[in-house]
């Protein structure tokens, strides 16, 4: 059930998109992203999606596949920002 990880892919990168922009930064300001999927299957999908909000430059990123956890979601991300 739930819906497929390109929406939640969506849904993860606006959700960080708002917290950045509520601190007064943006996306142009985040060094690093940490993101956690529960598998390596949907990794093309989130990567199509994370190049529409880093069209230039990505932040250094990391891909950590942990198979289970509590929570809708198949995809979390978190990020470091320098402002």
């Amino acid at each position: 059930g739930g819906m497929g990880i390109e929406r939640q892919s969506e849904i993860v990168m606006e959700q960080m998109k708002l917290c950045l922009q509520t601190a007064g930064a943006s996306l142009d300001n985040v060094m690093k992203c940490n993101v956690y999927c529960t598998s390596t299957r949907h990794f093309a999908t989130f990567n199509t999606i994370y190049a529409r909000y880093f069209p230039e430059d990505p932040p250094a990123r990391i891909f950590v596949v942990t198979p289970e956890w509590f929570g809708p979601f198949d995809v979390e991300i978190d990020c470091i920002a320098m402002m």
